[in-house]
């Protein structure tokens, strides 16, 4: 039994979200504020019993809608309509007005009868065909057409709807649970304490790593003595024979301890029966015990030390990455032993495990560690046939991702990438499950991409933008291009990626996919009969060897047709493609070439120096110092070559000698990615 597939509407940020989840472990995956948080919180109000929604769980998208459902409400009252479309309006209500709702589909094994006692109440389809079970969790209204008849009657008319509602929603709407069928709209309410019920087919629990961790001296959180007693509660103490011992001898010790206590307080002890004796006051008789409670011994008398050559040291004494990998470990191994008690008393069938952004406080290899030893305790726990549990987390962590997201048998499966995207009103949250990406030419290209992705730490999936470059040139510019060409960049997360002309296009279905706005910054690279060429003068029998631009964007690979492309056929949804243009005359072959053009003007100034003898700008570039420039642009001819003019841009005293200029092609490019249109 397992958790299939979970449907949020209206609830946040969600406005309507699909997740599959994957048989062990999903990773869900994306920029800041796309809905990740919301994701668990909403499961949380829908699952747990102490929990409710409340008005500001609707997501803003409702308010809208609420105000439209209304003005259909006031045109049923009008006069002169008829019953027959009165009604239909009020069943138009019913069905618009928005309503939180949390679905769960749940997939079961038809021979497992025993673990189908409980979740039989949410099945509504028995044919052999079928193994699925959906429960619906819904925050609807008492009764749709009482909360506009009630807010037409308020008292004080200056309140709007949507602050009435915010005011009075307790009253108007209450949480109610379906057993639905997915393929019909047959619904069934499950009556009497639902969420009891749910939790005896599924528990859910959740982890945070704990960001309150103190690792300076007195540290008060003792999160390894938190962890380590949170799994001493979880263990089976009843058929543990180490526990009974455990317990046995503290008993004995509580013995011996109350007779010493007595002969310690003795004095104390008399004088108190004394006092008051002569007075109304009456003192009650106190006697002495002396209890040991081994939970309360684990967690509060027991010192975690961590291990040194010559003294042990406190755990307050270690960073705070390490305690919170051990302590979230540790939280993870507490709710299996949990569950495996809990499904000795047939309290659950299965487990899920949310957790929440572990990243936090530690370094890139305590993260794998981390997602690694996760996949190890849900693998060791799984060995045990009766034991069902699904892994949920949610992270910013690329490190994280490459680790555990991307894998050599299930590829790219357990990721789901929530993504921000605008729309006319505003913006909507959507999922990308990774399941439905198809790769062509696929095991090569998967190949190239986990390597790819792993070393490069897999940022585009946390990324505002991304940027893909042909060489180490473009990349190590690129933050003096942006601040030049669109500063606005600055204050995004953007992702650059170096890919090279030939493996840009292994990219473009993962990033059509994920739909984040890309630039891909390549060359031109012009070629003949003979090999590299200049682009000018521009003939029918010159093309381009760059893969990108022949199997991509444009998707051309003459030269004319290349340098004759209007700026629409070089972009497709989000992602747009910038070479070599017509720039003062001249078309450049790379980027060197396009970046001497662009600032020919410049480097063929003179500087006059403080012993008033001058120079001429280019000799501050080695590259440059050998080539007059006024009848050639030169071009680089081997990498150490081109790192080196690089590092003389990177270094060269704009203040001093002047500003520098981004090539048109790639000013272009950078200010079309700063736009959001």
């Amino acid at each position: 039994m397992k958790i299939k597939k979970i449907e949020i509407q209206n609830f946040r940020l969600l406005e309507n979200i699909n997740c599959n989840l994957e048989d062990n472990i999903t990773l869900i995956v994306g920029k800041n504020n796309t809905g990740k948080t919301s994701f668990f919180e909403a499961l949380k109000l829908a699952t747990s019993i102490d929990s409710k929604f409340v008005f500001e769980d609707f997501s803003q998208s409702s308010y809208v809608i609420f105000k439209s459902i209304y003005n259909k409400y006031l045109e049923s009252r009008k006069d002169g309509i008829t019953e027959e479309y009165k009604e239909k309006i009020e069943i138009d209500l019913i069905a618009e007005i928005p309503k939180i709702k949390v679905n769960f589909e749940i997939q079961y094994n038809k021979k497992n009868n025993e673990s189908l006692v409980e979740l039989s109440e949410f099945i509504t389809d028995l044919e052999d065909a079928r193994n699925d079970a959906t429960i619906c969790i819904s925050f609807e209204p008492k009764n749709t057409l009482k909360i506009f008849q009630s807010f037409d009657e308020r008292e004080d008319t200056t309140i709007e709807l949507i602050e009435y509602l915010h005011k009075n929603i307790n009253f108007l709407y209450e949480t109610v649970c379906y057993a639905i069928d997915k393929e019909s709209e047959y619904h069934r309410k499950i009556e009497d304490s639902f969420k009891a019920k749910i939790q005896k087919v599924v528990l859910f629990e959740s982890i945070k790593a704990m960001r309150v961790l103190d690792d300076i001296k007195g540290d008060s959180n003792n999160s390894l003595s938190l962890g380590f007693s949170n799994y001493y509660n979880q263990r089976d103490k009843t058929n543990n024979q180490d526990v009974k011992d455990l317990e046995k001898k503290l008993d004995e010790v509580s013995i011996e301890l109350k007779v010493k206590y007595e002969k310690v307080l003795e004095g104390i002890m008399s004088k108190l029966e004394k006092f008051g004796a002569k007075t109304p006051i009456s003192i009650p008789q106190i006697g002495i015990d002396s209890k040991f409670d081994s939970e309360k011994v684990i967690k509060n008398n027991i010192q975690y030390l961590y291990k040194q050559d010559e003294i042990d040291l406190p755990e307050s004494h270690n960073g705070l990455g390490y305690s919170n990998l051990i302590y979230m470990i540790l939280e993870l191994a507490s709710f299996i032993e949990k569950f495996k008690n809990s499904k000795e008393e047939k309290l659950s069938n299965f487990l899920v495990v949310l957790i929440e952004e572990p990243e936090a406080h530690m370094h890139p290899q305590m993260q794998q560690v981390f997602i690694s030893q996760v996949s190890e305790v849900v693998k060791e726990a799984k060995k045990d046939t009766a034991i069902q549990i699904q892994v949920i987390i949610t992270t910013h962590s690329s490190h994280i991702l490459s680790e555990s997201g991307i894998d050599t048998e299930s590829g790219f499966n357990r990721i789901r990438y929530f993504n921000r995207l605008p729309t006319d009103t505003g913006f909507k949250i959507t999922n990308q499950d990774f399941n439905n990406l198809k790769i062509k030419d696929d095991k090569r290209t998967f190949r190239f991409l986990r390597q790819y992705l792993t070393l490069h730490k897999s940022d585009l999936f946390f990324s505002d933008k991304v940027i893909l470059v042909e060489g180490t040139t473009e990349r190590m510019l690129l933050p003096q291009m942006i601040q030049k060409s669109a500063n606005s960049l600055c204050n995004e997360y953007v992702s650059i990626l170096e890919v090279g002309g030939a493996y840009a296009h292994s990219f473009k279905e993962m990033l059509e996919f994920i739909n984040v706005r890309t630039l891909i910054i390549t060359d031109i690279d012009s070629n003949d009969e003979n090999g590299a060429c200049q682009v000018s003068p521009i003939d029918d029998n010159k093309y381009t060897t760059n893969e990108t631009l022949k199997q991509w964007l444009p998707n051309k690979t003459t030269i004319k047709d290349l340098t004759n492309c209007k700026n629409d056929e070089k972009i497709r949804d989000n992602i747009r493609v910038c070479y070599q243009t017509n720039e003062n005359g001249f078309i450049g072959r790379s980027f060197e070439e396009s970046f001497i053009n662009a600032n020919k003007t410049l480097l063929l100034s003179e500087f006059t120096k403080e012993d008033k003898s001058k120079i001429v700008i280019k000799n501050r570039f080695s590259f440059l110092k050998s080539h007059s420039l006024e009848h050639e642009i030169p071009t680089p001819s081997s990498s150490k070559v081109k790192t080196n003019f690089t590092f003389d841009i990177m270094s060269f005293d704009e203040e001093k000698y002047g500003a520098w200029t981004v090539p048109e092609y790639i000013n272009e490019g950078l200010i079309w990615l700063a736009n959001n249109d």
